[in-house]
This record gives structure tokens, sequence and C-alpha cells, in this order.
């Protein structure tokens, strides 16, 4: 049985635009190229107008076939373009056994891409996000030296708890989109951040690979006020390329945080291989270190270890002066919580210097 496999590149004047007519035209053929040596396809028809690709394939069984050539697309397509701009591409295909007269219906095709709806939509297209800021403080001095942004929706919407925020682009599959619009939204604030304070930004660790995320960076004047803070939301099988990313970030002068270890997919092994300029231990832990001297024992043990290694480590979640103190004994470096300073809004607080 021959089948027949219809790729439409439905949004590809705008990655003409973003990326320039000569490189997307060498990239669609390149794309012609990937799918015909890796799948066994055979180019049927190219149709540049409507920006459509035919193919050509002998099998049996057109289910394995569509999501073999869909696998092979999104697989080069990402890494060509980066994972938001192949989001933004909006590619459809779908897989029909071949006759002599084929007809695609559209309602039929097969997109390789999510779209947020409802408010979510919104605050996507609107960017409508509104950061916060907590401090960070010096745990010998009790002296503000910086701030962890959080995002959170728009005031006073069902959106505005980050829980919301974020539940609602797991749900949609969009949560790539909506870090990206966090980070672009947080990046605007490192101009009024003074010059002998940081700021740390949350970032799952698959966002470094992607083009977007690197062309926002690059445009960052003074990159040593950016602490990239690793979230340990996602289960990492593999840091290769994650690390050769972190590394030239780290030339650029961008340095890397490790969130919530100990809480999560992220513990002490995940130290050693990440080797991060600073560790935030989680607050799960730090709750524990009153009643547990376990608890108290392991931290002095990973503090030992990690300014053995060159780094820094920070406890979240401080509540009590009993936990600060203890934190001090413990000779942890950094110390954020509601102790301290509870989070507001990012630029009332910069303006009012607290």
């Amino acid at each position: 049985m021959k089948t027949i496999t219809l790729v439409a590149l439905t949004n590809w004047p705008l990655i003409i635009e973003l990326f320039g007519y000569s490189y997307c035209k060498n990239l669609w053929k390149e794309l012609i190229i990937h799918i015909t040596s890796k799948n066994k396809f055979i180019l049927h028809d190219e149709k540049h107008k409507s920006n459509q690709i035919y193919f050509l394939n002998e099998g049996n069984n057109v289910e394995q076939i569509h999501l073999s050539i869909k696998s092979s697309i999104t697989i080069f397509l990402q890494d060509k373009l980066g994972i938001l701009t192949f989001r933004l591409a909006k590619i459809e295909l779908s897989t029909i056994k071949y006759r002599e007269n084929y007809n695609f219906i559209h309602k039929n095709l097969n997109k390789l891409y999510s779209t947020p709806h409802g408010e979510l939509k919104k605050v996507l297209e609107n960017k409508q996000i509104t950061p916060f800021l907590q401090g960070i403080y010096d745990s010998e001095r009790k002296e503000l030296i910086g701030y962890e942004a959080l995002s959170r929706g728009p005031l006073n919407s069902s959106l505005f708890q980050a829980n919301n925020l974020f539940s609602a682009a797991l749900s949609q599959d969009v949560m790539h989109e909506l870090e990206l619009v966090c980070l672009e939204q947080i990046l605007n604030l490192t101009n009024h951040i003074d010059n002998d304070r940081f700021i740390s930004i949350n970032l799952s660790p698959y966002m470094l690979l992607d083009k977007s995320v690197s062309m926002l960076l690059n445009n960052v004047e003074d990159k040593s006020k950016i602490k990239l803070e690793l979230t340990e939301h996602t289960f990492i099988p593999c840091w290769g390329k994650i690390i050769s990313a972190m590394n030239k970030y780290r030339k650029q002068g961008f340095e890397f945080w490790l969130d919530d270890v100990g809480c999560g997919y992220f513990d002490y092994e995940t130290i050693k291989i990440v080797n991060p300029e600073l560790t935030k231990i989680g607050i799960s832990l730090i709750k524990k270190i009153i009643d547990d001297d376990e608890i108290i024992e392991k931290l002095k043990l990973i503090t030992n270890e990690i300014h053995n290694e060159g780094g820094k480590i920070l406890a979240e979640g401080v509540e009590t002066l009993e936990q600060v103190e203890l934190i001090r004994q413990i000779n942890i470096d950094y110390i954020q919580g509601y102790y301290l300073d509870i989070p507001s809004e990012a630029l009332k607080k910069l303006n009012n210097n607290y």
C-alpha cells in the first residue's frame, strides 16, 4: 500500500520574517533531505506558495508512518528553530492512503503545536505577567543583597496566583510559552536593579536550549545582575546538552543556581552534575531543621562540601528567628523567606528601595 503525507508549514512567512529568506530557503531543502533520508519517504510535490510539501511512502500502517514523520519533523525543526519558534511555525500534517485524486481535509490535519485558550490566551498574547520580588539576605549580616523574581498573572484575575497560572499553562501544554513571557518581563527589570544587587530568575533547564531564550539573554547589558535559577519540576534524564548550554552562558557572565534541592527531582547527585554557583535548600527541609538533628547534620555536610567546591548555599522558606539562628550555625550563606521579606510587586519594591 502506498501512502501520501502532507506537511503544511502554515505560518512559514513568519519564520522567514524572523530568520530571513536565505536561511529558510536552505532550511526547507534540509527538511526535505532529512525526511527522505531518515524515513524512506519520497518527495512527491512542493507547493511554495501554499507552504506545503507532499511525501510518498510504501507501507501498510498509516498510523505508524504518520508518527514516524511527525517525530522526524519535530526533532529536526526544534533543533533548527528552537522550541517556541517551532510552535510559532504552526506545522500541520496528515497521512492518508494514496489515490490518484487524493484530497486532504483541512479539519483532519494534525497540529504539531498547542494553542492557549480562555483567560490564559489573553495573558500570553498581551504579556500580562505581574513580576513580584522577594529579598535575599546575607545570613551573617542580615543585609539585602538581591531578589528572587516571582511571576504572577494579572492583578485581580483568576490567574493571579502562581499555582493557578502555571497549572493552566501545564494543562494547556503551553508552559514553554509562559516561561518565555515571564523571562522577558522580568528581564525588563534589570535596569532598575542597583549595581550591587542581583535578581534570580526561575527557568526550566530545557529552556536553555531554545534560541528565543538565547536572544533574550544576549540583550542583557549587565549579565552579572542575572542569576538563572534552574527549577526542579521536570525530570532530566541526560544533562549533557544542558551543561554545554550552561557553559556557554557562563562565559558570557551569567551564574546558575539550583532551586529546591531536596524537595523534588534535584538532589545531591544533581549538585555534583550541575556544579551550580549557588544551591538553594528547599522549604520542606528548612521547616524540619528545628526538630530534626539528622537533617541539621546532613545540611552541615552538604554546606561544607559545596563551600569546598567554591559554591554558595541559600536556605529558602525561612519563617522564624530560631530558623535563622540555626542556619547561621550551619554556615549557610544566604537566607530568604517571610521572616525577612514578603513578596511584593517588583517595581513598587524597587522604587521604594526595599
